[in-house]
Order: structure tokens, then C-alpha cells, then sequence
């Protein structure tokens, strides 16, 4: 038993710890000669969010047109935005420019600190419940030190994040999406059965679901038992090439949702032919986004 935690929690953290970022020194370069390289037509705003006390880097990237225009815009919330910002922000506006999806404002929520911080705070706020470090096999106990931040972090999202947002930027109302990748997909589906109808739409690419005991698997079951619809759209993949135990659970949680009968969902899902646990993250964009605004662009 103790050998069979200990691969699936090997396994686990393969798949979710997101590697180093590499450091480029520039050699023999007077400091004032070099220039940082942003995303164009973004800002950065730090809010400390008063449910949980944590600073959290928002990084906001807004339309080209919204310059020149008064229109209004969907909003994307995007989860990971420490290391997956850039790969968002440039293909969407690549897509949008090529009409396959609207133009829209994407909202990053990033993290204090360097890639080990990184890897601890996602464990902490996208984690729905507590397990505690002595419970996890030894090698494990520092990689999730904190964990079961969800419900405050999603407060923070709801009560602080969204209504900064929208008291700043033209965006269109109730057209709001979430997106996440792994402990960030756990975090969407999370999500969604907790506060259905805060987001319009979800985008959930190989979500984490073997987390405390499958406990995903549970929550929808019993949100299934007291909701007969769920009117949101939903676009869900997972790599062919990840873990079986990735790819069975996430089976699993599809099977359940489509068999229910939810009024007022439209549920996308698809397994991407090739593709890993981090290959497949470009989904989120170029196929997640396209599916779930496919409607807006016809």
C-alpha cells in the first residue's frame, strides 16, 4: 500500500512541478545598455487580498483596439501566469487577429517570489483540502508544505479580484472564463462546482484530479444530487502521452458530467494525439479558447 502512495504521489509530482526558470546571464553588457523584454500593451498591479493576506502580481494584457474604441470585452482569468503569461497573451492575439476568437482582456494571476515559490503557492491555492505533510511519503513533505487554499483564493478571485477589474477596465458583463492547467485544472473544476455561474466559461487542460483521494470525483457527484443544471461551457483535454492515472480519472469525471444531464452545459472534451503533461499546455489558447468562444465567432 505504502509503495503504491508513494508512486502515485511520484507521479503526481512529475507532472505538476514546473521546472526552474533559466537564468541568461548577459556578459560584458553595461547594465544600461540592456533592455527588458514586456508584453506589449500590459500592465502589472499587486493587490494583497485581505481573505488570505497574500500579494498576488496581476498581470492584465488588453486588445489593441481598446485604445481606439469604446467597446467592451470578455474577460479571461488566467491561473499560472508566472510562467505560462507570454504563451497566452501573444496566441490569443494571434487567433483574434485571424477572427477565430474575439478580442478579449486576459487577467493573469501570478506569484511572489522565484519558481520554488511558485511551485508552493500553486500547491497552497489550488489545492481544495488539507493533507498534511507527515501524511505524505518523506520526499514529499517540502514540495507540498501548505495546501487546501482554494476556498480562500477563490474569495479572493471573487470578492477582490473581479471587482477590481471591473471597476478598471471596459469589459463585457457577465463574460467572464477561467482557465488553469494541472493543479490549476483541479482548481477550475473546483471551481465550477463550488460557485457555477461566477465564471462563463472554463477551460481545464489535465487537471490534477487524484488529488485527496479523488475528492473531485466526490464533489461532483454531490453537486450532481442537488443541481439539475450547470449552464456553463466547457472546453477539457488531456495529453495522450500523460499518466494513465491522469488520463482515467479525467475519463472518469466526463463520463459522470455527460451522463447527468445538466441543463444548459456544453461540455467539449478531447484527448490531444502526442501530446505530454506540458506540451499540451498551448491548448489552453488554441484549442481551449477557441472552443469555448467558437458561438462569438461564427
Amino acid at each position: 500500500m505504502k509503495k503504491h502512495i508513494k508512486k502515485s504521489f511520484l507521479a503526481l509530482f512529475i507532472c505538476l512541478a514546473i521546472l526552474p526558470a533559466v537564468q541568461l546571464k548577459a556578459q560584458d553588457k553595461p547594465a544600461d545598455k540592456i533592455t527588458p523584454v514586456t508584453v506589449h500593451r500590459s500592465e502589472l498591479i499587486n493587490i494583497t487580498s485581505k481573505v488570505n493576506g497574500v500579494t498576488y502580481p496581476i498581470f492584465v494584457a488588453l486588445p489593441g483596439s481598446y485604445f481606439t474604441s469604446e467597446k467592451t470585452y470578455p474577460v479571461v482569468y488566467m491561473l499560472d501566469a508566472y510562467s505560462s503569461f507570454g504563451i497566452m497573451v501573444q496566441m490569443a492575439r494571434l487567433l483574434a487577429f485571424d477572427k477565430e476568437v474575439p478580442e478579449v482582456i486576459i487577467v493573469g494571476i501570478s506569484s511572489e517570489g522565484g519558481s520554488k515559490e511558485f511551485n508552493y503557492n500553486r500547491a497552497r491555492d489550488f489545492t481544495p483540502t488539507q493533507i498534511q505533510p507527515e501524511k505524505l511519503p518523506e520526499e514529499f513533505r517540502s514540495t507540498f508544505p501548505i495546501s487546501g487554499g482554494a476556498e480562500k483564493f477563490l474569495g479572493f478571485i471573487k470578492n477582490e479580484l473581479i471587482p477590481y477589474v471591473e471597476s478598471n477596465y471596459r469589459f463585457s458583463p457577465g463574460d467572464r472564463t477561467l482557465e488553469g492547467h494541472s493543479l490549476g485544472g483541479l482548481f477550475v473544476f473546483y471551481s465550477l462546482f463550488k460557485e457555477p455561474g461566477l465564471f462563463k466559461r472554463y477551460i481545464a487542460i489535465s487537471p490534477a484530479l487524484l488529488w485527496d483521494d479523488e475528492l473531485l470525483i466526490k464533489d461532483e457527484e454531490k453537486f450532481s444530487k442537488e443541481h439539475k443544471s450547470l449552464e456553463s461551457i466547457i472546453y477539457t483535454a488531456v495529453g495522450s502521452l500523460e499518466g494513465e492515472f491522469i488520463k482515467r480519472l479525467w475519463k472518469q469525471l466526463i463520463s459522470n458530467m455527460n451522463s447527468r444531464g445538466y441543463d444548459g452545459m456544453k461540455l467539449k472534451s478531447e484527448i490531444a494525439e502526442g501530446e505530454t503533461h506540458y506540451t499540451i499546455i498551448p491548448y489552453i489558447v488554441t484549442h481551449g479558447l477557441k472552443s469555448v468562444f467558437s458561438e462569438e465567432v461564427k
